[in-house]
């Protein structure tokens, strides 16, 4: 915005000084764009000198007796006004020559979109919301692109509660900026995702927060966040959300107790009793879970002769997708792998309920993408998880899921070392 103000008022400032120096011929003549009286120049020069000497009082005064008649001298006058509310520091009467100075008629070429800009700016800053959403608005028609007149527009849109336009507007910055090729800055994202939140489109906070993270720069901590946001607000079944604490896990992000408690007790009660036994397992180790914990001590008991039983059931399941009775059978002999780490043996499972026609496609696609990907196989995960439809919460899922893999490959194409996983159920 620095920026604009200096192109602009650089462009009058020179202007002036062309009206106070403009030979008298020049002055009269009715056929220019830039003719002044001679009163009206002689007047702008006592302005313009006492401006330089610091003098508002005079300035001010002189400037209340100017009566510009043409669009050029209203151009001018507006411009003079400028400068001088600009010493006074006043941000009102800015505005209000900025106002003036779009009304003139007299804006030279090119300059219409950033003064709508700088009007739209000013008229933000000042509180008047309603007039920034208008002349940003204007700016974008009149090709301004600079993304921080598109991100005050969002704003402005945001303090008159209208999400939508909001919404509307940020996702074509950042659709713009990703076409230029240029990064998306992190906070983009997360104001996104605050606006998408508050408009209950868990879609889009899913899309941003992947988008956000995707790069494989994303820490612990802020894939934590990611997760843990999406799943208060959209509350995924409990299939869709345990799937969604294994991604927290695979990149590290299970950080408290109630992690590691949420996390077993929803593997436990979706009949996954090694998962959530490793779970716990994990937590203990790392310190995370005290011994006596409310929770997973009693819980342990519980699971511990319950995992011994189910290992022993999913123990004659490698190999023999190909027997699988039918989708459903398959799709669940699947779960069963992937749940206690068997990501290859269950990939087979997976395809071959896809193959009996799977009603749960998205659901088995996703599971299917999860267990390429933890396998290590990256390019086929994509594939897989790009038939998810988009449009439930498998498909929100697997937009996630879909981020940590592009995060993954760029890691592994860079040679980087690959992130410690955090529960023995999730290692590779």
């Amino acid at each position: 915005m620095v920026h604009q103000l200096r192109l602009v008022w650089g462009t009058t400032l020179a202007l002036t000084a062309a009206v106070v120096s403009m030979p008298a011929q020049a002055a009269k003549a009715p056929e220019t764009n830039v003719s002044a009286s001679a009163a009206f120049r002689q007047t702008v020069a006592q302005i313009s000198d006492s401006l330089k000497k610091g003098d508002v009082t005079t300035a001010g005064s002189a400037l209340n007796s100017l009566s510009p008649s043409t669009p050029f001298e209203k151009y001018i006058a507006a411009s003079l006004a400028m400068e001088l509310a600009v010493k006074r520091n006043d941000v009102v009467a800015q505005r209000s020559a900025v106002s003036k100075l779009i009304e003139s008629g007299g804006v030279p070429e090119g300059q219409l979109g950033h003064l709508n800009h700088v009007a739209g700016y000013l008229s933000y800053q000042t509180g008047a919301i309603d007039n920034a959403v208008v002349y940003l608005n204007r700016a974008r028609e009149l090709g301004v692109t600079d993304p921080h007149a598109a991100l005050m527009l969002v704003e402005s849109y945001v303090r008159q509660r209208k999400m939508n336009d909001a919404a509307q507007i940020l996702d074509a910055v950042i659709d713009q900026q990703i076409k230029a090729g240029q990064a998306v800055p992190a906070s983009w994202y997360d104001r996104a995702i605050s606006i998408a939140y508050a408009r209950k489109d868990w879609a889009a906070v899913a899309r941003y927060g992947a988008n956000k993270l995707a790069d494989g720069k994303g820490s612990a901590p802020e894939w934590r966040s990611a997760l843990a946001t999406y799943m208060e607000g959209a509350k995924p079944d409990k299939e869709a959300q345990l799937d969604l604490y294994r991604l927290q896990a695979a990149t590290g992000g299970l950080a408290s107790e109630r992690d590691y408690q949420g996390y077993a007790t929803l593997a436990a009660g979706q009949g996954y009793a090694a998962e959530a036994k490793a779970v716990l397992d994990t937590g203990l180790s790392d310190g995370k879970l005290m011994k006596n914990d409310s929770v997973a001590t009693p819980l342990l008991k519980t699971l511990t002769p319950r995992a011994v039983t189910y290992l022993a059931s999913i123990k004659g399941l490698p190999g023999k997708a190909g027997s699988a009775a039918n989708a459903t059978k398959a799709a669940q002999d699947g779960d069963k792998l992937l749940a206690n780490s068997q990501y290859a043996e269950a990939v087979p499972y997976y395809r071959a309920a896809l193959e009996k026609g799977a009603t749960d496609k998205d659901r088995v696609s996703t599971r299917l993408g999860i267990a390429l990907a933890r396998s290590g196989d990256f390019q086929e995960a994509r594939k897989a998880l790009a038939q998810v439809s988009g449009t439930g919460g498998w498909g929100q899922v697997a937009t996630y899921w879909s981020a940590w893999v592009n995060g993954r490959a760029l890691t592994a194409q860079a040679g980087g070392a690959a992130k410690p996983q955090q529960t023995a159920s999730l290692s590779q």
